[in-house]
């Protein structure tokens, strides 16, 4: 019975001092600036999920959002990734277009009398969408 006392002692402070020691290094570390491979692998793949979100870029210049106007057709220009498809619905209305080199694209739309939703599509090589939206009012006039 004895030995069996002596033996959990001796296993208990030698655990203890392991976890001890461990973590002492991983204070060690944390001072030196050191990281570990885990703390690499974060930093890395949070810095590619940052770099998708700031490819990933659709912006509408015109229409402003809630437009209204008397004009039937309308412009729809913006920018995007480069060399990237697009799609605009209008009112469920399809105009397949695509961004120049620079990313910028505008595409011609006709519009129906009351509101029109204008949904812009953007479609990448890597298969990625992103997409916003705007509404027009389109009042004809009485002439």
């Amino acid at each position: 019975m004895r030995k069996e006392i002596l033996v959990a002692i001796f296993v208990g402070v030698s655990l203890g001092l392991m976890i001890t020691f461990g973590i002492y290094q991983n204070s060690e570390r944390a001072k030196t600036g050191q990281n570990t491979i885990a703390d690499q692998l974060i930093n890395t793949q949070t810095s590619t999920q940052a770099a998708e979100l700031i490819d990933t870029q659709l912006v509408i210049n015109s229409p402003e959002e809630d437009l209204l106007t008397n004009d039937a057709e309308l412009i729809v220009a913006g920018s995007g990734n480069p060399d990237s498809f697009l799609v605009v619905l209008v009112n469920d209305e399809e105009h397949i277009s695509s961004t120049d080199e620079s990313g910028n694209f505008s595409v011609k739309v006709t519009l129906t009398e009351g509101g029109n939703l204008i949904e812009v599509v953007s479609l990448d090589e890597d298969g990625k969408s992103i997409s916003k939206q705007r509404s027009v009012i389109y009042e004809k006039t009485n002439e």
